[in-house]
């Protein structure tokens, strides 16, 4: 579900470095950007945190469907406020709150509906730390100029999404080895794009780059992958109760 407003971070356009307007800052944009980074994730444990405690009211007022549509405002609007400040800030941190509230029925779900699913909770949380430092390690350490996988990797989002789509209208679609097929490929997806954002921050922050933009990608990327090694693991091993 959160892949879908991932693409609004990711058009063609933002592949260049100079879609991103210079800015005046204090410590290096990469410092910035890896704390901003950390920053979302310790927002999105808040986020959970007070979804799971509210969510019964949240479901079953129908407030849940507000929050996806303020996580899509933010993000397709996210242009026009990463350089304005306090706005910046505060709309950076408020969407990965309301990524965890979104997020916190789902968990709730797999927890409740699987007899084993604290453990693949917990072995999908250890499996995205391991791919997410790899391909950072890979990126930082590789010759190979990633930018190159940028718009392949874009339409290779854009048919996840389509396919995610028709399972939502194709109940044959969902589940079985089709379900292994698209959760492994959003794996694989996400992972390079891990990759790829981790290098683009290097790149762009020596351009003097927007930290807010980068890090929201690098964000997305690794929530995404945690999300469909999530699914993926569910596929191949969940236990219904």
């Amino acid at each position: 579900m959160f892949f879908v407003y991932y693409v609004g971070m990711q058009s063609p356009s933002s592949f260049s470095p100079a879609t991103s307007r210079p800015m005046t800052l204090n410590s290096s944009v990469e410092s910035q950007t890896y704390f901003l980074f950390a920053l979302a994730m310790a927002l999105t444990v808040l986020g959970t945190f007070l979804g799971m405690t509210f969510a019964m009211p949240i479901l079953s007022s129908g407030f849940g469907f507000v929050l996806i549509i303020a996580e899509l405002a933010i993000i397709f609007t996210s242009r026009l406020w990463m350089d304005k400040s306090p706005l910046n800030a505060l709309l950076f941190g408020l969407f990965p709150v309301l990524s965890g509230l979104t997020f916190a029925p789902y968990l709730m779900y797999v927890l409740a509906g699987y007899a084993n699913g604290g453990a693949i909770l917990m072995n999908a949380f250890a499996a995205t730390a391991f791919m997410a430092g790899a391909a950072g390690v890979f990126a930082k350490t590789t010759t190979w100029n990633l930018t190159i996988l940028g718009k392949a990797l874009f339409f290779a989002l854009l048919g996840l999404i389509l396919m995610g789509v028709l399972q939502i209208f194709i109940p044959g679609l969902r589940g079985g080895a089709l379900e292994v097929l698209l959760s492994g490929a959003g794996v694989v997806i996400f992972a390079l794009f891990t990759a790829y954002d981790v290098q683009r921050v290097g790149s762009m922050a020596r351009l003097g780059a927007n930290p807010f933009m980068l890090a929201l990608s690098l964000y997305l990327d690794i929530f995404n992958l945690f999300l469909y090694i999530l699914r993926f693991m569910i596929a191949i091993s969940g236990n219904r109760r």
